[in-house]
């Protein structure tokens, strides 16, 4: 009887998955405007504005203060000498020394007024934007939009920025060269959180859309992005197709459906009749949901109660070193979860990370960056967004230690994909890691593009 009754509920369970998966795409249908300002809807101001980042010495004495006065109640366990519980307490107080003692936030605060930077508004929200002109001398002059995630924020494209306005003088050909805008998203660096609820990645979307053509005057503009902001490119791409040059991006929101479902069970027992590059023979599907399981219990808490977690990180800034630096370690490689000092500085220097986290800290806007999650996973324009094509002409650059590993056969279904990279090395964290190999991707992407 028991065997029985397991038959049917697979059944049901098969029949039911079988409708999910196969449900007809629902075509976008999302609002053209939004506002997320204070109070009733008001007339966005559309000057563009010169912005300078200023934090004042109160608060970086501030947050001297709140370092060398923190509360760390909790011992380190004896037969634990890595990152598998998180931030080892040791690693975790000689970054906190540092930060209080020898990080110069001067220094990174130049390294970004270096920048051109304006701000704007859109949608009710004060836009903070970074934008670069190419050198002279190039053929070719393309309009790049580059859209960061979480936990980074603009800085990360620090490295990256001068490859892509002057490529010649960094080693590249002289064929083409970026125009480059790279925002801080709503809620993120020192761009304005929203003040009603709503703003989800596709609202991101348009707004970004609108700095791009309404504000900046471009017909047609190249997007690049990671974390959030891959989900950003491939939206544009399925909503303003028109608007665009090319989507890239250096991690893929694979279309949900039967196909790829069934490519995913299927590869993971026969890799080699699914997929045709030999990188992905060992491609395990129970490996990468155990590690999603394992990795993504910050997901669920900023998906579900971000305001929670945030009102500590916000006031705590060694819980936001903990909880921030963690990412950085564990994204970057899964294995240097075993490491010691999880690794952190193999590819970036205390400084970089450091100053990642100070930005948050500064702006005090840890929370506000988190809600994006819970905004996003419950916007209901998400299922349409997942299973909606992305007609725009599509790039992607494979990170192999990305936090899924994703075959271009799985892109196939969801993307006009005509350009695909897979590179031996490198993590979540594409421009801060190797700002030069996915600057090489972009930059052929781009001529295949526009030559």
């Amino acid at each position: 009887m028991g065997k029985v009754l397991l038959a049917i509920v697979a059944a049901v369970f098969g029949v039911s998955l079988f409708f999910v998966l196969n449900r007809p795409a629902t075509k976008l249908n999302f609002p053209k405007n939004g506002y997320y300002g204070t109070g009733e809807p008001k007339n966005d101001d559309t000057s563009i504005n010169p912005f300078k980042i200023q934090v004042s010495d109160k608060d970086i004495n501030d947050l001297k203060e709140r370092l060398k006065n923190a509360r760390v109640g909790h011992e380190g366990l004896e037969d634990v000498q890595d990152f598998n519980y998180g931030f080892k307490k040791t690693t975790l107080m000689q970054w906190r020394d540092y930060w209080m003692n020898k990080y110069d936030w001067r220094k990174a605060e130049a390294q970004l007024n270096a920048f051109p930077q304006f701000t704007t508004q859109i949608e009710g929200l004060k836009i903070h934007f970074i934008h670069a002109k190419a050198a002279s001398g190039y053929k070719k002059v393309v309009p790049l939009l580059l859209a960061h995630g979480w936990p980074g924020n603009v800085y990360e494209f620090y490295k990256i920025i001068p490859m892509l306005t002057d490529p010649k003088k960094h080693g590249f050909g002289g064929e083409v060269a970026f125009e480059v805008v790279a925002p801080s998203m709503p809620g993120y660096g020192w761009s304005e959180a929203s003040h009603k609820s709503g703003l989800s990645a596709f609202a991101v979307t348009r707004i970004f859309k609108k700095l791009m053509t309404d504000r900046l005057k471009f017909p047609k503009f190249l997007v690049q992005g990671g974390d959030w902001g891959s989900l950003v490119a491939s939206a544009m791409g399925k909503l303003y197709p028109e608007s665009l040059i090319g989507v890239h991006f250096n991690m893929a929101f694979i279309a949900s459906g039967a196909s790829n479902f069934l490519k995913m069970i299927a590869g993971s027992y026969y890799p080699s009749l699914v997929f045709e590059d030999k990188t992905f023979s060992q491609y395990s599907l129970k490996k990468m949901l155990l590690f999603m399981v394992k990795e993504s219990g910050y997901m669920h808490i900023q998906s579900t109660k971000p305001d929670t977690v945030g009102v500590g990180l916000n006031d705590s800034p060694l819980g936001l070193l903990a909880y921030v630096g963690e990412k950085f370690s564990t994204w970057t490689d899964p294995t240097f979860v075993n490491k010691q000092d999880g690794g952190l500085e193999k590819y970036y220097t205390k400084d970089e990370v450091l100053t990642i986290i100070s930005i948050y800290w500064f702006n005090q806007n840890i929370l506000a960056s988190q809600r994006l999650y819970k905004e996003t996973f419950g916007d209901p324009h998400y299922l349409a967004f997942s299973s909606a094509y992305c007609s725009a002409p599509t790039g992607f650059a494979h990170f192999p230690n990305d936090l899924v590993q994703t075959p271009h056969e799985l892109l196939l279904p969801g993307y006009n994909l005509t350009h695909y990279t897979y590179l031996e090395n490198g993590g979540h964290f594409a421009a801060f890691q190797f700002p030069k190999q996915l600057a090489t991707d972009v930059i052929k992407f781009t001529k295949s593009r526009v030559f």
